[in-house]
């Protein structure tokens, strides 16, 4: 027989003062973890490798490719979905991969709306003239002077005639399923007014890192940050009916008109797969949340807004995380 240890000559009283007391130290921990930044985010949960496994193993090959493309062909509803991308001084090869992603679609029934932001780099016109040529789902307009990103995508709005709008940035890409999946979703559920995918980043090599499994639908946590980001689907009536994008918030636009938006219809549907690729360009906010100051001054303001404009009395204070908030709600006012 071994010597008996201190826990095993303990009381059960004094067992379970020291279950408590792990579990206090265990917080504290977690809470170091956060504050010094070495704590995972919640929706990254998967190592490198085993996400490039899990890769490997959900392509999809030419056989099921061929299947999802008759799939989209036998489905009931078929809206057409615009896709709108604002594009200023985009490099050649990461606009190119773009546009590419988007012919590559295995469901058929989109629009491309390109809006040239007063670009100076003479091959965006050129490069986006190609692509109008090459398909008549491309639409292509060019404002004379750059007027901020969220008048340019007013602009492609504008040009929209789709029943739902799909938002991409100019140098990410959109998994081939993407819009299929979002069709199928409108098949089931015809009166989904948004919808939001997982997404990861995309390299500079095009190695796809870092996938961002998110939750379900939680008005309370989007006070919190855009955790829906992309790709966000929209009805392009309530797009419509909340005035489009506000160029005072340039950086967060997308937050702001999803606010706005989801203010109006609680019909908001999550697909839990990546079906997203952000580009992670040096110095860009995918490669740094918290790289644009200006954007985060933008969401807080914007955030504050919000809570006046629903009635709430509360407080708003950047979070433990880069790019969060902290709402501390007082009360609704009457």
């Amino acid at each position: 027989m071994h010597p008996p240890t201190d826990i095993e000559t303990m009381s059960g009283k004094q067992k379970h003062k020291m279950t408590l007391l792990r579990l206090f130290l265990a917080k504290i921990l977690q809470l170091l973890r956060v504050l010094t930044g070495t704590r995972r985010h919640p929706f990254l949960s998967i190592s490198s490798r085993a996400y490039e496994r899990w890769i490997k193993k959900n392509i999809p090959s030419e056989q099921e490719t061929a299947e999802f493309k008759k799939k989209s062909q036998d489905l009931t509803y078929k809206p057409i979905i615009s896709i709108v991308v604002p594009v200023y001084n985009t490099e050649r090869l990461w606009l190119e991969k773009a546009i590419e992603s988007v012919l590559n679609q295995v469901y058929e029934y989109w629009e491309l709306c390109l809006v040239n932001d007063g670009s100076t780099e003479g091959q965006v016109w050129e490069t986006l003239e190609n692509f109008n040529k090459m398909d008549k789902r491309i639409k292509v307009k060019h404002l004379k002077r750059n007027q901020g990103i969220a008048r340019a995508s007013n602009e492609a709005l504008a040009m929209a005639a789709g029943e739902y709008i799909a938002f991409m940035d100019s140098d990410d890409e959109l998994h081939p399923l993407s819009l299929f999946e979002v069709a199928v979703l409108l098949n089931d559920r015809p009166d989904a007014d948004v919808i939001y995918t997982d997404e990861d980043k995309l390299t500079l090599e095009g190695e796809r890192k870092k996938p961002v499994f998110k939750t379900d639908w939680s008005p309370e946590l989007f006070l919190t940050y855009n955790y829906i980001n992309h790709l966000t689907v929209c009805r392009k009536k309530l797009i419509d009916e909340v005035g489009g994008f506000r160029p005072e918030f340039n950086w967060s636009q997308d937050y702001d008109l999803y606010l706005r938006v989801t203010e109006k219809s609680d019909r908001v549907f999550h697909i839990p797969k990546v079906l997203y690729h952000w580009r992670t360009i040096p110095d860009s906010s995918a490669s740094k949340v918290d790289f644009r100051t200006e954007a985060l001054e933008k969401s807080k303001q914007l955030l504050k807004e919000t809570l006046c404009r629903r009635g709430i009395d509360g407080i708003v204070t950047e979070g433990l995380q880069p790019g969060t908030f902290k709402v501390r709600m007082k009360r609704v006012r009457r």
